[in-house]
């Protein structure tokens, strides 16, 4: 029986059974020789490699192999299942059958090979003949299949895709006895050579990679293998690229797309002199051999795409399920979230102060007598504030006023007798006595401490020290002009070089915390302050208004708006700067 014969009754029993996806038969030639596929089904589609390794596992082993959990550890493919029974010819094994079931559980997985195994027992000797006689036939082909497993084993080998698809296309042209054999992957739609087999003679360079693409391009988007002269029987194709590439060199092309899973990835066009025209069993055995390459090269593929391509397919693949779907999504949208340009604030401790700071001192070294005022208290230009006991400049006052009179008395004797001399004497001395008069009178009324502005006292609560000493130039008040101050922004140093002077901000006074007032940066203190274990710059802001109820010395938290930056770096800069600095620290 002829191998023919073998792929119908292949064809015949998967048919018959719905729950079978496909199949394919393997025949080793003779014992320890390479199985080879001798038939499959469907046939129009490339034998799955999961059937091939079960198939190829049943003939090493011997035994029944499948995916369920009765026979061998779960391997789960989707909703399908593999079986694979070896087939006995007397007590000789002659190869294996191996069948993709449509199965979604481990007792579906059971009954069918159940079903599957009592079916071909039924058929053995049937299938076992077909298989002994194909063996006969593709022992012929044992030298051809060790070639392309040697080329498998060197393509994965490799450690990335360029090397791989050079290594496989100078492997397929020794193998298949073919001049030139280029392989192209899909790239946004459209096929870009990426690897020739070496040693081709000929036009080389982007003209002719150009040309390979669009005859691969010809036969990617007819998902067929396209071959200029066409074999005689075969379906119409169009095969304009193909046409002008094979004028171009005179010779025959055959393109063969790469199939993973059920999709293209690419392409692999051969070529050889036009006196050797490509056939159908030409085209099949180059399809057979192309099958067993492609997995190899899509599986570098894979491992090469960008994150966001693999996680695209990974998204495709699990399409079904809803929760990934969303799970991607907000994770997609988390992401694009962190580059979504935000206000950038920085925010500080804040005080007010008064515009203007005048200290009131004491004039002269005394006693407090009297205070007339607290700090939060208005006062007028001149009023007077406080008063110093003046006891001791009284008596000084009446002891300088009866030596005035002393010298005085003196001046007028002198003049009356003539004496010139006394007169002059006693002239100067009348002269000093009333400068020191004139001093102390000046200092009583210094006594009397007075405010040198319309304001408000904001420091300074004398009626606690009333009858106790002070020194001369011992600040005794701080009197700050009504309405008018400025406010003063505490901020870190880390924050300082996103501010500059004109930067608008918000104010939020403790007292006030309904209120938002308006400020403007006017001046960045070049000198910094260490306190409380922080170190940190004092910040001038000038104020747009505020309220009656505002008072010197109320302290917030101010606000300043530094721009836009992104959300990321909005909430991890901190975070970012604090490892650059430790890992320079640690290296440095």
């Amino acid at each position: 029986m002829s191998q023919s014969n073998l792929q119908t009754w292949l064809e015949d029993y998967c048919t018959a059974r719905s729950s079978i996806a496909g199949g394919v038969i393997m025949v080793a030639a003779n014992a320890g020789a390479t199985p080879a596929v001798a038939a499959s089904w469907p046939r129009s589609a490339q034998p799955d490699v999961r059937l091939l390794a079960a198939a190829t596992a049943s003939i090493e082993q011997q035994s029944l192999a499948a995916n369920s959990g009765q026979h061998v550890a779960p391997k789960k493919y989707g909703n399908e299942g593999v079986i694979s029974l070896p087939l006995r010819r007397r007590s000789d094994s002659i190869g294996a059958v191996a069948f993709q079931m449509h199965a979604a559980n481990a007792d579906s997985h059971a009954a069918a090979i159940s079903t599957t195994n009592a079916a071909v027992a039924t058929d053995t000797d049937t299938a076992a003949n077909v298989a002994a006689t194909a063996g006969t036939a593709l022992a012929r082909q044992q030298p051809a299949a060790a070639a392309i497993l040697k080329l498998h084993t060197r393509v994965l080998a490799c450690d990335s895709l360029a090397a791989a698809a050079a290594a496989a296309a100078t492997g397929l042209a020794a193998v298949l006895q073919y001049n030139r054999v280029a392989i192209g992957v899909l790239e946004r739609g459209y096929c870009r050579v990426i690897a020739q087999s070496s040693g081709a003679a000929g036009e080389s360079g982007n003209a002719l990679a150009q040309a390979i693409s669009r005859a691969m391009d010809e036969a990617v988007s007819q998902a067929s293998t396209l071959a200029v002269p066409a074999p005689s029987g075969g379906r119409a194709r169009i095969t304009l690229a193909h046409a002008e590439l094979a004028r171009r060199h005179d010779a025959a092309l055959c393109t063969i797309p790469l199939v993973r899973a059920g999709s293209i990835f690419g392409a692999v066009t051969l070529q050889r002199p036009r006196d050797q025209p490509i056939d159908v069993a030409a085209i099949e055995r180059c399809e057979q051999f192309v099958s067993l390459i492609g997995p190899a090269l899509d599986l570098m593929r894979a491992n090469e795409r960008p994150w966001h391509k693999r996680l695209r397919d990974r998204l495709r693949a699990n399409g079904a399920q809803p929760g990934t779907w969303l799970s991607a999504l907000a994770l997609l949208a988390a992401f694009a979230g962190l580059w979504i340009p935000v206000d950038y604030w920085v925010g500080a401790p804040a005080r007010l102060e008064g515009a203007i700071q005048r200290a009131v001192v004491a004039p002269t070294d005394g006693f407090l007598k009297r205070a007339h005022v607290r700090p939060g208290d208005s006062v007028r230009a001149d009023q007077v504030l406080a008063e110093m006991v003046d006891q001791d400049l009284e008596l000084e006052q009446r002891k300088l006023e009866s030596e005035v009179a002393q010298h005085e008395n003196a001046v007028r004797g002198a003049l009356a007798r003539g004496d010139r001399t006394l007169y002059a004497t006693s002239a100067g001395r009348a002269d000093a006595a009333a400068a020191q008069l004139a001093l102390n009178e000046e200092q009583r009324l210094r006594s009397r401490i007075r405010a040198p502005f319309d304001g408000v006292v904001i420091k300074g609560d004398l009626s606690q020290s009333l009858g106790a000493p002070v020194a001369r130039g011992e600040v005794l008040l701080v009197v700050a002009p009504a309405g008018q101050y400025r406010l003063i922004v505490e901020v870190d140093e880390r924050d300082i070089p996103h501010l500059q002077p004109g930067l608008p901000g918000t104010l939020s006074l403790s007292a006030l915390p309904g209120s938002r007032l308006d400020f403007r940066v006017a001046r960045i203190t070049p000198l910094a302050t260490a306190r409380d274990g922080r170190n940190f710059f004092e910040v001038e802001g000038k104020l747009d208004s505020l309220p009656a109820s505002a008072r010197p010395g109320l302290q917030g938290v101010a606000k300043i708006h530094a721009g836009e930056r992104a959300f990321g770096w909005v909430w991890g800069h901190r975070a970012l700067d604090w490892a650059r600095l430790k890992l320079w620290s640690l290296g440095g």
